[in-house]
């Protein structure tokens, strides 16, 4: 009797266990705060602003990367634009695999001409404009909270095969 009440107990604690000591699966990703220190430009020579992630460092077609899917970009490309004139922004990337990027950047359409008129304002490893691009890793399983970027709107970070903020007009 006492075996048969101990089967009975395990059998029904066995059937009740379906994932057993599987690992909860984690959306792999990452996200962060862009926080603008400094006064925004004048409405007039903002159009967009988005947070982009690369995946090579420096990019070699920058647009053409963003066009053809080789870059993440938050919000998404379809999507209307954060609102200006904040002290921050939250961003979000969900991911299918992991990933590595190694330039993860806020970048500022200045002029009317989408193809070519951006600059990084700010990338993640800059302050001040002072610093170099620091990789996120986002492993299997694995989201990645913290990629915070500062963005001095007076003090940018190069933009890679172009201006920065402080040099480039209108």
């Amino acid at each position: 009797m006492q075996k048969s009440l101990v089967l009975l107990v395990l059998s029904f604690s066995l059937s009740a266990c379906t994932h057993g000591l599987e690992p909860i699966s984690v959306q792999p990703g990452f996200s962060g705060t862009v926080r603008f220190i400094s006064s925004w430009p004048p409405p007039d020579s903002i159009y967009d602003i988005r947070v982009v992630a690369f995946y090579h460092y420096p990019p070699q077609n920058i647009i053409g990367d963003v066009l053809s899917g080789n870059a993440r970009v938050y919000p998404s490309i379809g999507t209307s634009a954060p609102t200006f004139f904040v002290d921050t922004l939250s961003y979000n990337f969900t991911l299918d695999s992991a990933a590595v990027f190694q330039y993860v950047v806020v970048a500022m359409q200045y002029g009317p001409n989408l193809l070519s008129d951006w600059k990084v304002v700010g990338a993640y490893g800059f302050s001040h404009g002072v610093g170099s691009p620091k990789a996120v890793v986002v492993k299997s399983n694995n989201f990645v909270n913290g990629i915070d970027i500062d963005v001095d709107f007076k003090n940018t970070p190069p933009t890679p095969g172009g201006a920065s903020a402080s040099t480039a007009s209108k």
